[in-house]
């Protein structure tokens, strides 16, 4: 699975996705579910929009949110498939986090290109039914709601896969990390289904994994000490 990721800076992302970050757009080192983060999309007119999202996809008639899909099911699945089919997106993203052990406390890593250069997570989208007020009025700045009160929301999952040999060692399951030239397939509206379905079990960019300390576990914590190694003694 993945339930924690970090994101490329401003002009990194600006860079590699040959697009302006959306408005309110920052750098984090450590999203969590339920707050904003960044998605490109394609829209109706064929352009490409990033845009930001919030992490936890979430249909209209769904008692819960879910933050992943499984690649292998999604566009099978009754909660995922419409959107499978018509509302794919990319996640930027800089790495994502793992936890490894059978108890708590867990040991985390985080997985990552060299120089935490900017990758793109498949994704899938879709409109949610506007948070209450009592929700709204919770919500801190870093997951503050990007719509006016009454609005539909617009929420996203990140679909994994089957680890990969170089990060299977930490967890079997791993964010769907597609290659750059794989991109514009997965964003256009008329790919087949089994292009996108090759594509998302294509093996993606060659990553490294750095075993890191605790402070990454609280989604308070987000600054670039998140990444630090941890040292021979275990302290970070």
């Amino acid at each position: 699975m993945c339930g924690r990721f970090l994101t490329p800076d401003e002009s990194a992302f600006e860079r590699f996705f040959e697009l302006k970050p959306p408005e309110g757009y920052r750098r984090s080192f450590n999203v969590a579910p339920s707050q904003l983060a960044a998605v490109i999309r394609t829209r109706r007119d064929g352009s490409r929009a990033a845009e930001l999202f919030v992490w936890g996809y979430k249909p209209r008639w769904a008692e819960r949110a879910w933050i992943n899909a499984r690649a292998e099911t999604v566009f099978t699945s009754r909660a995922f498939a419409d959107s499978a089919r018509s509302r794919r997106c990319l996640v930027p993203a800089a790495g994502w986090y793992e936890w490894q052990g059978e108890r708590a406390p867990k040991q985390p890593y985080v997985h990552f290109r060299g120089e935490f250069a900017p990758i793109a997570f498949a994704g899938i989208w879709t409109t949610s039914s506007p948070p209450r007020s009592s929700e709204r009025a919770r919500r801190g700045q870093r997951d503050a709601v990007p719509n006016e009160p009454g609005e539909p929301l617009r929420t996203f999952a990140i679909l994994t896969r089957d680890a990969t040999s170089d990060v299977a060692h930490v967890h079997d399951r791993m964010p769907a990390v597609l290659a750059p030239e794989h991109y514009a397939t997965w964003l256009d509206p008329n790919a087949a289904r089994d292009a996108l379905e090759r594509i998302l079990l294509a093996p993606g960019p060659e990553v490294l994994t750095r075993r890191i300390s605790m402070r990454v576990n609280k989604p308070e914590h987000d600054d670039a000490d998140c990444i630090a190694p941890l040292d021979e003694t275990g302290t970070g």
